[in-house]
Protein backbone atom coordinates (compact mmCIF):
# COMPACT_ATOMS: atom_id res chain seq x y z
CA UNK A 1 0.00 0.00 0.00
CA UNK A 2 2.81 2.33 0.78
CA UNK A 3 4.54 1.39 -2.45
CA UNK A 4 1.50 2.09 -4.49
CA UNK A 5 0.66 5.38 -2.81
CA UNK A 6 1.30 8.39 -5.11
CA UNK A 7 4.22 10.59 -4.16
CA UNK A 8 2.07 13.58 -3.62
CA UNK A 9 2.26 13.74 0.14
CA UNK A 10 5.32 15.72 1.27
CA UNK A 11 6.62 16.73 4.68
CA UNK A 12 4.61 19.25 6.56
CA UNK A 13 5.56 22.90 5.99
CA UNK A 14 6.23 23.25 9.70
CA UNK A 15 8.77 20.42 9.57
CA UNK A 16 10.49 21.98 6.56
CA UNK A 17 10.70 25.35 8.28
CA UNK A 18 12.07 23.76 11.44
CA UNK A 19 14.71 21.89 9.42
CA UNK A 20 15.71 25.07 7.61
CA UNK A 21 16.02 26.90 10.91
CA UNK A 22 18.22 24.15 12.34
CA UNK A 23 20.36 24.14 9.19
CA UNK A 24 20.80 27.93 9.26
CA UNK A 25 21.69 27.82 12.95
CA UNK A 26 24.27 25.11 12.30
CA UNK A 27 25.79 27.07 9.41
CA UNK A 28 25.94 30.18 11.57
CA UNK A 29 27.63 28.26 14.37
CA UNK A 30 30.17 26.79 11.95
CA UNK A 31 30.92 30.23 10.51
CA UNK A 32 31.42 31.65 14.01
CA UNK A 33 33.72 28.78 14.93
CA UNK A 34 35.68 29.20 11.70
CA UNK A 35 36.11 32.94 12.36
CA UNK A 36 37.23 32.24 15.92
CA UNK A 37 39.79 29.68 14.74
CA UNK A 38 41.10 32.05 12.07
CA UNK A 39 41.41 34.80 14.68
CA UNK A 40 43.35 32.49 17.00
CA UNK A 41 45.68 31.44 14.18
CA UNK A 42 46.24 35.07 13.19
CA UNK A 43 47.00 36.06 16.77
CA UNK A 44 49.38 33.13 17.13
CA UNK A 45 51.22 34.16 13.98
CA UNK A 46 51.45 37.76 15.19
CA UNK A 47 52.78 36.64 18.55
CA UNK A 48 55.33 34.44 16.85
CA UNK A 49 56.42 37.28 14.56
CA UNK A 50 56.69 39.69 17.50
CA UNK A 51 58.76 37.19 19.45
CA UNK A 52 61.08 36.69 16.48
CA UNK A 53 61.40 40.45 15.99
CA UNK A 54 62.16 40.97 19.69
CA UNK A 55 64.78 38.24 19.61
CA UNK A 56 66.39 39.76 16.52
CA UNK A 57 66.39 43.22 18.08
CA UNK A 58 68.07 41.85 21.19
CA UNK A 59 70.69 40.13 19.02
CA UNK A 60 71.32 43.33 17.07
CA UNK A 61 71.76 45.33 20.27
CA UNK A 62 74.19 42.74 21.60
CA UNK A 63 76.17 42.92 18.36
CA UNK A 64 76.21 46.71 18.63
CA UNK A 65 77.62 46.49 22.16
CA UNK A 66 80.37 44.21 20.87
CA UNK A 67 81.01 46.69 18.08
CA UNK A 68 81.54 49.46 20.63
CA UNK A 69 84.02 47.24 22.41
CA UNK A 70 85.90 46.57 19.18
CA UNK A 71 86.11 50.31 18.48
CA UNK A 72 87.46 50.98 21.96
CA UNK A 73 90.06 48.23 21.59
CA UNK A 74 90.96 48.97 17.97
CA UNK A 75 90.02 45.43 16.93
CA UNK A 76 88.64 44.41 13.52
CA UNK A 77 84.85 44.14 13.41
CA UNK A 78 83.96 42.88 9.93
CA UNK A 79 82.28 39.80 11.42
CA UNK A 80 80.10 41.93 13.67
CA UNK A 81 79.01 44.02 10.70
CA UNK A 82 78.01 40.83 8.87
CA UNK A 83 75.86 39.85 11.87
CA UNK A 84 74.14 43.22 11.83
CA UNK A 85 73.47 43.00 8.10
CA UNK A 86 72.03 39.50 8.56
CA UNK A 87 69.79 40.98 11.24
CA UNK A 88 68.33 43.50 8.81
CA UNK A 89 70.48 46.45 9.86
CA UNK A 90 71.81 48.84 7.22
CA UNK A 91 75.48 49.37 8.04
CA UNK A 92 76.81 52.91 7.38
CA UNK A 93 79.74 53.29 4.98
CA UNK A 94 81.82 54.84 7.76
CA UNK A 95 81.83 51.45 9.50
CA UNK A 96 82.17 49.30 6.38
CA UNK A 97 85.27 51.21 5.29
CA UNK A 98 86.84 50.84 8.75
CA UNK A 99 86.06 47.15 9.28
CA UNK A 100 89.75 46.34 9.85
CA UNK A 101 89.69 48.47 12.99
CA UNK A 102 90.17 52.12 13.93
CA UNK A 103 92.81 53.90 15.96
CA UNK A 104 92.07 53.85 19.68
CA UNK A 105 91.58 56.97 21.76
CA UNK A 106 94.76 56.24 23.70
CA UNK A 107 96.77 55.84 20.51
CA UNK A 108 95.53 59.20 19.29
CA UNK A 109 96.48 60.78 22.61
CA UNK A 110 99.95 59.22 22.49
CA UNK A 111 100.44 60.29 18.89
CA UNK A 112 99.33 63.87 19.37
CA UNK A 113 102.50 65.39 20.96
CA UNK A 114 104.92 64.36 18.17
CA UNK A 115 102.37 65.33 15.51
CA UNK A 116 101.85 68.71 17.21
CA UNK A 117 105.60 69.35 17.34
CA UNK A 118 105.86 68.64 13.62
CA UNK A 119 102.93 70.96 12.99
CA UNK A 120 104.54 73.74 15.01
CA UNK A 121 107.86 73.27 13.24
CA UNK A 122 106.11 73.47 9.89
CA UNK A 123 104.20 76.58 10.95
CA UNK A 124 107.30 78.29 12.29
CA UNK A 125 109.54 77.50 9.35
CA UNK A 126 109.82 80.51 7.10
CA UNK A 127 107.97 82.68 9.60
CA UNK A 128 109.71 85.71 11.07
CA UNK A 129 109.47 85.43 14.82
CA UNK A 130 109.08 88.86 16.38
CA UNK A 131 109.56 87.52 19.88
CA UNK A 132 113.32 87.57 20.60
CA UNK A 133 113.07 86.27 24.15
CA UNK A 134 114.89 83.22 25.44
CA UNK A 135 111.57 81.40 25.66
CA UNK A 136 110.82 82.06 22.02
CA UNK A 137 114.32 80.94 21.06
CA UNK A 138 113.85 77.66 22.94
CA UNK A 139 110.47 77.10 21.36
CA UNK A 140 111.97 77.53 17.92
CA UNK A 141 115.03 75.40 18.56
CA UNK A 142 113.55 72.68 20.74
CA UNK A 143 110.02 72.57 19.36
CA UNK A 144 108.64 73.51 22.78
CA UNK A 145 104.90 74.05 22.88
CA UNK A 146 102.16 74.95 25.31
CA UNK A 147 100.77 72.00 27.21
CA UNK A 148 98.02 73.97 28.93
CA UNK A 149 95.12 75.34 26.86
CA UNK A 150 95.39 79.05 26.19
CA UNK A 151 93.61 81.66 24.13
CA UNK A 152 94.95 82.90 20.83
CA UNK A 153 94.97 82.16 17.12
CA UNK A 154 98.64 81.25 16.78
CA UNK A 155 99.38 77.56 16.04
CA UNK A 156 100.74 76.91 19.52
CA UNK A 157 97.55 78.18 21.16
CA UNK A 158 95.33 76.28 18.73
CA UNK A 159 97.20 73.03 19.35
CA UNK A 160 97.08 73.56 23.11
CA UNK A 161 93.29 73.76 22.97
CA UNK A 162 93.10 70.79 20.60
CA UNK A 163 95.12 68.65 22.98
CA UNK A 164 92.95 69.71 25.93
CA UNK A 165 89.83 68.71 24.00
CA UNK A 166 91.40 65.39 23.06
CA UNK A 167 92.31 64.70 26.68
CA UNK A 168 88.71 65.43 27.66
CA UNK A 169 87.47 62.91 25.09
CA UNK A 170 86.08 65.62 22.82
CA UNK A 171 87.52 64.35 19.56
CA UNK A 172 85.21 66.42 17.34
CA UNK A 173 86.23 69.61 19.11
CA UNK A 174 89.92 68.72 18.82
CA UNK A 175 89.55 68.25 15.07
CA UNK A 176 87.64 71.51 14.81
CA UNK A 177 90.57 73.33 16.45
CA UNK A 178 93.10 71.64 14.16
CA UNK A 179 91.11 72.74 11.12
CA UNK A 180 91.96 76.35 12.08
CA UNK A 181 95.72 75.78 11.75
CA UNK A 182 97.61 77.30 8.82
CA UNK A 183 98.14 75.04 5.82
CA UNK A 184 101.71 73.92 6.64
CA UNK A 185 100.69 72.86 10.13
CA UNK A 186 97.57 71.06 8.92
CA UNK A 187 99.58 69.20 6.31
CA UNK A 188 102.08 68.13 8.95
CA UNK A 189 99.24 66.66 11.00
CA UNK A 190 97.44 65.10 8.02
CA UNK A 191 98.17 61.50 9.01
CA UNK A 192 97.06 62.00 12.61
CA UNK A 193 93.99 63.91 11.47
CA UNK A 194 93.00 61.15 9.04
CA UNK A 195 93.13 58.51 11.77
CA UNK A 196 91.20 60.75 14.14
CA UNK A 197 88.53 61.49 11.53
CA UNK A 198 88.12 57.79 10.79
CA UNK A 199 87.58 57.06 14.47
CA UNK A 200 85.16 59.94 14.88
CA UNK A 201 83.12 58.89 11.83
CA UNK A 202 82.93 55.31 13.12
CA UNK A 203 81.81 56.46 16.58
CA UNK A 204 79.14 58.72 15.11
CA UNK A 205 77.90 55.89 12.89
CA UNK A 206 77.58 53.61 15.92
CA UNK A 207 75.55 56.26 17.74
CA UNK A 208 73.25 56.54 14.73
CA UNK A 209 72.76 52.77 14.74
CA UNK A 210 72.08 52.79 18.47
CA UNK A 211 69.38 55.42 18.08
CA UNK A 212 67.71 53.47 15.28
CA UNK A 213 67.70 50.27 17.35
CA UNK A 214 66.35 52.05 20.42
CA UNK A 215 63.38 53.39 18.49
CA UNK A 216 62.33 49.94 17.29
Amino acid sequence: ELENRPLTDGPAPEAVAAYERELAAMQEALSAQRAEVEKMVDEARKTEAQAAASAQLAANRTALARLRGALDAGDPFAGILDELRAGGVTVPDALSSAADGVTTQSALSDGFPPAAREALAAARSGTVESDRSIGAFLRRQLGARSVEPREGEDPDAVLSRAEAALTAGQLAKALEEIAALPDPAREAMAEWTARANQRLSALQAVETLAQSLNTN
